[in-house]
């Protein structure tokens, strides 16, 4: 235990130089700046970290009394060696990328490739090294830090500080960073997101646990004394709730800050961010061993990295799993969902499809999303994690989410098409008959397929307000899904509208 504690300080003050240099390395006039030798001297603290990491995880060996396992063994090495080295690889290229004003177009070009490159590899690699412990570790493992017992678990005393909120502000800050590069690629300026910051993020832990005690009151906090309402650190907190504080108290407070600056590109900008911390925040589930699925069979899940699903076989309120089962990480699910909305959001909307739409537009994308995926995961859940007596109207509520940022972005193009009309400022492109047309057919028939299924399915199915994927819920998701479908045709037949008056007045002449 010994060595692990001095190699960890080694490594410690090794991350600390190199962080340190590459804030140091971008305050330097251009004029004295050369990358090649700061990447060199960079290699050099990165490597002697990598080193202290590696020998401190075979402190932790030794301190476990693991039995050295060829195949085991392997993964650490690597683990241990590669994960700290691309980690803070991507660390210190983050801080020159979005900090360094005078970094080469060139260089900036090549940086972004590997910085993805660098967070795909250090993730990897993480599981690499994990793997190598795994078996050695005891489950559950600590979800929190007790100031008089150290580490304590989900079924071993109650922890001051908890990973889940250590996980819920980590994730706040990376959206913080991420948003206030884009707003300084926007605006040229650090920072003008951070008083909105301080404004959104309490509102959303408050929104996230008043929406927790309504909707739990009467099987939770009816017979309770009062004050157990503010307890949040037993537990008890709703993405959704948060969602949409945080969103309205953040809004509101920029459009009060920062009146010369359009509203709508901040809402692009972090709204749709908020699907990355809600995946970190799903991590804090995992150590919690919470909002999980059902049993299944450990062999259909052992393709995820061994700490994963080993630290699964425990629930915080059912318990050790049967031998040979686990609970399904629906934490690792919903995770993954969240970060490929987020891109699919940003990249696929908001720069391959920019021309079809307008500001404001990747904001209620984020709320379509939301919905879509807590419609998909609510069912998965066992019943202690849904909401209320039956869980079914935090469902219902899901299923409001599509149709309200459907509507949101309807309401956003047609207020936006008046008002261009009053200015005179609407223009019909050369095409726009065509693919308008195109585009309202194609509407209208995915729209009224999928209004008549759920139609059916809800006629000849009974109401049960249960969650589960029963006929008539299935063909309520898919009548709800229709529905905001069908509201997209709006757009398309203004502008097809328009263009056939264009093209009316052209023949006229």
């Amino acid at each position: 235990m010994i060595l692990a504690i001095i190699f960890s300080i080694a490594f410690a003050i090794c991350t600390g130089i190199s962080i340190y240099q590459t804030a140091s390395f971008i305050k330097s006039p251009i004029a004295v700046k050369d990358y090649r030798n700061f990447a060199l001297r960079q290699l050099v603290f990165i490597a002697l970290a990598s080193i202290s990491f590696l020998i401190m995880s075979f402190g932790f060996y030794n301190w476990l009394d693991a039995a050295f396992e060829v195949g085991y063994v392997f993964q650490l090495v690597v683990g241990g060696l590669l994960f700290p080295f691309t980690l803070l690889s991507l660390i210190n290229g983050l801080i020159i990328r979005f900090r360094d004003k005078n970094i080469p177009e060139k260089l900036s070009k090549w940086s972004y490739y590997l910085l993805i490159a660098g967070f795909v590899l250090s993730v990897v690699f993480f599981f690499v090294y994990t793997n190598g412990l795994a078996p050695y570790l005891t489950y559950p493992l600590p979800n929190g830090i007790s100031f008089t017992d150290g580490l304590v678990t989900p079924n071993g005393g109650s922890p001051n500080i908890t990973f889940y909120a250590i996980c819920i502000l980590s994730g706040a800050i990376l959206v913080y960073f991420v948003c206030d590069h884009y707003m300084y690629k926007e605006y040229g300026k650090h920072g003008l997101l951070e008083s909105t910051f301080y404004v959104a993020f309490p509102a959303g832990i408050i929104g996230a646990r008043l929406w927790y005690v309504v909707g739990n009151w009467s099987i939770e906090f009816q017979n309770r004394p009062f004050w157990s309402v503010f307890a949040i650190w037993e537990g008890g907190l709703t993405i959704l709730g948060g969602a949409l504080t945080g969103i309205i108290a953040g809004v509101l407070f920029y459009m009060w800050r920062h009146k010369d600056k359009s509203v709508f590109v901040g809402i692009d900008i972090v709204v749709p961010c908020i699907l990355l911390a809600q995946a970190v925040g799903r991590i804090g589930n995992y150590f919690n061993c919470e909002v999980h699925g059902f049993l299944s069979d450990v062999t259909y899940w052992k393709w995820l990295p061994e700490i994963i699903w080993r630290n699964m076989t425990f629930s915080s309120t059912a318990g050790f799993a049967p031998e040979g089962q686990i609970y399904v990480p629906l934490f690792f699910i919903e995770g993954l969902a969240n970060v490929l909305g987020y891109f699919v959001i940003t990249k696929v909307f908001g720069r391959l499809l920019r021309k079809y739409i307008e500001l404001g537009d990747l904001g209620a994308g984020y709320i379509i999303w939301y919905g879509l995926t807590r419609i998909l995961m609510e069912p998965l859940r066992i019943a202690d994690y849904q909401m209320g007596q039956d869980g079914y109207w935090s469902w219902v509520w899901s299923m409001a989410f599509v149709l309200v940022g459907t509507l949101l972005i309807v309401i956003n193009h047609v207020v936006r098409y008046v008002i261009r009309k009053k200015k005179g400022i609407y223009v019909v492109s050369e095409n726009a008959k065509r693919s308008n047309t195109i585009a309202t057919i194609v509407i209208a028939v995915i729209a009224i397929a999928l209004i008549l299924t759920g139609a059916l399915l809800m006629a000849n199915h009974p109401f049960v307000a249960k969650v589960t994927y029963n006929g008539f819920n299935v063909g309520l998701i898919i009548l709800i899904i229709g529905i905001s479908v069908f509201s997209l045709m709006t757009i398309s037949l203004i502008n097809l509208f328009e263009a056939l008056k264009v093209r009316s007045a052209h023949e006229k002449v």
